[in-house]
């Protein structure tokens, strides 16, 4: 990953002092609180008559509970911009809006930026997660992608962004909300820029050095448990995807960070399948096309590690990574091949394109091993969570119906939406091998993201609450919530959250 763009995501500084050199003033109130917004343009008598007619009009839709927004432009330049919180609008729906009032004018250029947000129209409810949300909004409009040969040679650095924000708050509450969410926000920007990279780029060996350099970064422990290691385990199930990759670079990359006072666990994994081709069960060009990013789940799950290093959450943290490439050869495993995983639990191979259940599962044993008190994974692993729920939200999936059902009002509450789908008891049934202990898949069943997180939960360990993040939305035309781009770095808000809700 290129310095430069880090730079630029970090190039943003908060201050809570007001700046009468903002070019752009942005507002957000809660409706009853409109009126505060003329105190922004006293002095600029053209600005106030426009922004009491709109304020006039506004009136008038009370009632629609999508917030609003005004514009006003200043006499020369800038102008500012206005969101009223209308009704009792979801979390998701303020962040989409505020997305779309504000994002073209956070969005850096060259030049240095100055901005004013104003916040003092709103709730103490309101106030603490709109600061959270527009602290992060202000970085992430600063991601952009990697890109190669003569594009970089014309890529200038982002200038710097001064963001001053006017808050009823109390000032050191206000300054550890913007921390929080400028901190979400790198992560993503994080998990974004890594899903993007290409599979000649960031492959499982390049992948794991990569990694290990910010392990050193941030202070934590590193290990790669490579495929020496992992015969010695008898992780056939990951080993089977191996087999077609005759450099050996696959493995399970662990992070561990322990936080001070940490009295409880957690284990974070994520599918990293650097490129996916199907194997023998391979995918015709419109679907292989893309691939490169089927190793999504790991970026979120690196980037969610480094959140909570970050933020110094008082937990024992440990990440799994499991790097791996699905590739096409005559030492390929096959469907009809019986394969035994690490916890001793022999599985029939069904469609080789289901690689990603079967790095998970010896991953997820390896990750039951330390007993923690939470283990959430993520992975690109279904086609058919997107038939089902489009890339709005992702699906969710629980060894605990409590959990799952949290895991729902978690996603609600921080506008990273997930939806709850059911696993095991009748659709175990599916998943009955006449050979082997179960099948990877259940042969021609339309609800595969069902059975795909069954088969998984075979593989978590006795009594540890699990949550699987099947990630229809890590891609979704158009953005989603505040991030304004089509690679969304989904699960990274919603996993910080989760577990800060779930350990305590």
């Amino acid at each position: 990953m290129q310095k430069q763009l880090i730079q630029d995501w970090q190039n943003v500084e908060f201050s809570f002092q007001p700046n009468a050199q903002a070019e752009h003033d942005l507002f957000v109130a809660d409706f009853g609180s409109r009126m505060t917004l003329m105190e922004a343009v006293q002095g600029r008598p053209s600005a106030k008559t426009v922004l009491s007619e709109e304020l006039k009009k506004l009136k008038k839709d009370e009632e629609n509970a999508t917030p609003k927004q005004l514009k006003v432009s200043y006499e020369g330049k800038g102008g500012l911009t206005a969101m009223i919180l209308m009704g009792t609008a979801s979390s998701f729906v303020v962040q989409d809006q505020m997305k779309k009032a504000f994002a073209a004018i956070l969005t850096a250029g060259d030049d240095a930026k100055i901005v004013q947000i104003n916040l003092r129209g709103l709730s103490a409810t309101h106030a603490q997660n709109v600061l959270e949300w527009v602290a992060s909004l202000c970085v992430l409009t600063r991601f952009r992608p990697e890109i190669y040969g003569k594009k970089l040679e014309e890529r200038k650095p982002l200038g710097k962004l001064s963001v001053h924000i006017l808050t009823g708050l109390n000032k050191k509450v206000a300054e550890s909300i913007v921390e929080k969410g400028r901190i979400l926000a790198i992560c993503n920007n994080q998990s974004r820029s890594l899903s993007e990279m290409p599979s000649n780029v960031l492959h499982p060996k390049s992948y794991r050095d990569h990694v290990e350099k910010l392990a050193k970064e941030w202070g934590v422990a590193f290990n790669f448990i490579d495929v020496k290691q992992l015969t010695k385990k008898g992780a056939g199930a990951f080993l089977a995807v191996c087999r077609a990759d005759l450099n050996e670079r696959a493995g399970i990359v662990h992070l561990h960070y322990k936080g001070k006072k940490a009295k409880k666990k957690v284990a974070i994994v994520g599918k990293g399948i650097c490129f996916d081709t199907g194997g023998y069960n391979v995918k015709v060009g419109e679907y292989m096309y893309g691939m490169h990013q089927d190793m999504s789940g790991s970026a979120v799950a690196v980037s969610l590690f480094r959140a909570l290093v970050e933020l110094e959450a008082p937990y024992e943290v440990h990440c799994y990574l499991a790097l791996a490439e699905n590739l096409i050869s005559h030492e390929g495993f096959r469907p009809s091949d019986i394969v035994v995983a690490s916890n001793g639990m022999s599985i029939e191979v069904i469609n080789t394109d289901a690689e990603g259940r079967m790095v998970l599962s010896d991953t997820l044993v390896i990750a039951s091993e330390q007993k923690p008190d939470l283990i959430i994974d993520y992975a690109t692993l279904t086609g058919s969570i997107i038939r089902s729920i489009d890339t709005r939200r992702s699906g969710c999936y629980s060894n605990q119906l409590k959990l799952s059902s949290l895991a729902v009002d978690v996603g609600e509450r921080c506008g990273e939406r997930v939806w709850n789908f059911p696993i095991g008891d009748d659709y175990n049934d599916a998943l009955k091998s006449e050979h082997a202990d179960i099948r990877q898949c259940a042969s021609a069943a339309a609800a595969d993201h069902i059975y795909a997180a069954t088969f998984l939960s075979k593989f978590v360990g006795k009594n540890v609450p699990w949550v699987h993040v099947d990630l229809a939305a890590e891609s979704n035309k158009g953005g989603l919530g505040l991030v304004p781009t089509e690679s969304t770095g989904f699960g990274v808000r919603f996993g910080y959250e989760l577990i800060t809700k779930v350990l305590g």
